[in-house]
């Protein structure tokens, strides 16, 4: 299953879930208008007056208008408030922002496993938080990839070896790789719709008078009976989602790090701390099935558990487990050789998996051709492996001290892009530089000049993934800061008057993951199912690639018509645009478009371009980055693939 099929696994988890929710909510509001008729015809009647039917449709509107309101308004404000930034669920469960240049060593270790899965999967950054808690326990928590967040507890950071931690995190990474987030936040809206019946149900109770003929009590005890009921149908509703994406994330995380002794460790250890995962907060409940482990105990039994058995989690890895935990103390230690194990770059790999990879954005030595399969492109969307791992964890090992410290800081960031932007040409540079100390500060210019020399002698396969690890960082910014930040950017790209492949390629990086997160713009909806009208964004985008890729004619329409291959009989109709007719302007708009599309249409899409790219049997440094660029603006994190026996640093 790949990173497509995952989304959309997902997506029919959710359209379920909102369908058995919705049978919840109409038998909640049959019984409550059964129960509030039965009361009226039962007062009537007792009174002598005529007596009521119970089919009365004026109360039935009355009763589906209130019921739908209460439980809709209250899923929606629900979903609404944890929308976006997955730091809000963080801090709700009392989390703390580690800051990226910590010096706790615990903390710094937990920095760079993420940093590694970060660059592995080919994700941006997320923000890491920490739950003063001593049992062992994480989550991911976000509305998209862009936004997520992790947390850890203090007992995970503290007894987990690092290959333990590490898969750990593989296994929140998964969750944000196949689409699980977006689900638990509808999860807990529609939790909290249900409840809001109860909570009216006891203002009801609390505030109105008990007098004989006063039937709103009644009601309240009502509505309280009805929504214990609605909650409890629909924990157990997310209890058996939870469950089912709990062991995908488990396989997931097995794959990406190859080390199923690791994660079954992990998961030992949770079974021989006296603590286990639970969480010792009051919105633990809200949020248990965001957990790593069951963040509750549950006095119904597996049938209400978010998590599976950790026996059952346990032998779905290791068979042969016998079902005895280890006890496990807290004891808050992290051994300095733990921290950073140092790889050895000269190790030739011969795995199918590393000898069968494409290159792809970030991979390359500038400038060099090399041999990639495009076909693997898009499979290995979402299904980062250890090759791509061990380069991740040799790529920050190499990386200059002092630019990674740059990706750390809002105001290092800053500079860490601005230097990378500099013109070659002296006087152009100069005035560069003179424009920015105007816009912004002396202070940001110095410290753009104390970094341009090592962002010049820079592997140019380690800018982006750099680019991706400064991300939350410059998410620090205030809302003034960026815009000063986006508005120096487009004129350091646009001051030569020319636009290069990795100058458009990190700016849509920033702007894909930068702008939603100032701007509160959420992802389109799925507004086309079929590709059939859009067919000329495609044909503009696979021209654009054709021509970028290639300059030999022949080669320029062999290449298109490898892209438009993938389109089937609708690819054959489409003619090759002209050069001046698919500008980076104009991809970028049918990218606007194509991004309505739905998940598995949008997979086509990125599944051409790399054909296109592809068509020669070689891809180059710039022409990988703009199709990881351009798959990441269509929602598809393209993990980096390593290709021969090349390590960061390599010459």
């Amino acid at each position: 299953m790949d990173f497509f099929e995952h989304q959309e696994q997902a997506k029919g988890s959710s359209t379920r879930l909102v369908i058995l929710f919705g049978l919840a909510v109409v038998a909640l509001t049959a019984i409550l208008y059964l129960s509030i008729a039965a009361t009226l015809v039962y007062v009537t009647r007792e009174e002598g007056e005529a007596a009521l039917s119970l089919w009365n449709p004026e109360l039935l509107f009355w009763v589906v208008l209130g019921n739908s309101l209460v439980i809709g308004c209250g899923s929606l404000l629900k979903i609404l408030e944890l929308r976006g930034d997955g730091g809000k669920i963080a801090q709700m469960l009392g989390g703390r922002l580690v800051h990226p240049e910590t010096k706790d060593p615990a903390e710094q270790r937990l920095m760079n496993v993420v940093e590694e899965m970060a660059i592995a999967s080919g994700v941006t950054m997320p923000e890491v938080y920490v739950l003063k808690d001593r049992s062992i326990n994480a989550f991911a928590a976000g509305s998209n990839p862009s936004e997520a967040v992790i947390g850890v507890t203090t007992g995970c950071m503290h007894l987990l070896s690092r290959d333990e931690l590490q898969a750990v995190m593989a296994h929140e990474f998964s969750h944000i790789l196949n689409g699980d987030m977006r689900l638990n936040i509808r999860l807990m809206g529609l939790l909290n719709g249900i409840l809001g019946l109860a909570i009216i149900g006891r203002i009801l109770l609390e505030f109105t008078s008990r007098e004989e003929k006063n039937p709103l009590p009644l009601l309240g005890v009502l509505l309280l009976i009805l929504g214990g009921a609605g909650l409890f149908f629909g924990k157990w509703i997310k209890s058996a989602v939870s469950r089912q994406r709990e062991y995908l994330a488990d396989a997931s995380a097995v794959q990406f790090t190859r080390n199923p002794e690791a994660m079954t460790g992990a998961l030992k250890k949770i079974g021989g701390l006296a603590s286990g995962g639970r969480i010792q907060h009051a919105h633990a409940e809200e949020a248990s099935h965001l957990f790593f482990e069951n963040g509750l105990t549950s006095r119904l039994g597996s049938i209400m558990s978010t998590h599976p058995p950790l026996a059952d989690r346990i032998r779905r890895i290791d068979p042969q487990f016998d079902g005895n935990f280890p006890q496990i103390t807290f004891e808050p230690t992290v051994s300095v050789v733990d921290q950073e194990p140092q790889l050895d770059l000269t190790q030739e790999s011969h795995s199918p998996d590393f000898m069968q990879s494409a290159v792809m954005a970030g991979m390359m030595m500038g400038g060099s051709r090399m041999a990639w399969n495009p076909d693997q492109a898009v499979q290995t969307a979402g299904k980062p492996g250890q090759v791509q791992l061990q380069y991740a964890e040799a790529l920050i090992q190499k990386l200059d001290l002092d630019l990674h410290a740059a990706t750390h800081d809002p105001f290092g960031a800053q500079a860490l892009v601005f230097a990378m932007l500099l013109s070659k040409e002296t006087d152009l540079h100069t005035e560069q530089l003179e424009t920015l100390e105007q816009q912004s500060s002396p202070e940001l210019v110095r410290e753009i000049n104390l970094l341009h020399p090592k962002v010049a002698a820079m592997d140019p396969r380690a800018k982006l993934p750099a680019v991706d690890l400064a991300i939350p960082s410059l998410k620090q910014l205030s809302p003034s800061q960026f815009n000063t930040f986006s508005s120096n950017l487009r004129w350091l790209v646009e001051s030569d008057q020319q636009i290069d492949l990795f100058e458009y390629a990190l700016q849509k990086v920033l702007e894909r993951h930068l702008n939603s997160h100032f701007e509160g713009t959420s992802s389109a909806a799925d507004a086309y199912h079929s590709l059939i009208p859009l067919l000329p964004h495609c044909r503009l985008l696979i021209s654009g690639f054709a021509h970028i890729g290639h300059t030999d004619p022949a080669a320029i329409d062999h290449a298109f018509q490898q892209g438009t291959a993938g389109l089937g009989e609708h690819g054959k109709k489409l003619q090759l645009l002209d050069n001046a007719d698919c500008g980076l302007g104009d991809m970028d708009q049918a990218i606007d478009h194509l991004n309505q599309a739905t998940l598995t249409l949008r997979k086509k899409v990125v599944d051409c371009l790399a054909h296109t790219v592809g068509a020669d049997g070689e891809v180059t440094l710039q022409e990988a980055e703009l199709l990881r660029a351009f798959a990441d603006a269509l929602g598809c994190p393209i993990p980096p693939f390593v290709n021969g026996p090349q390590r960061p640093g390599n010459t």
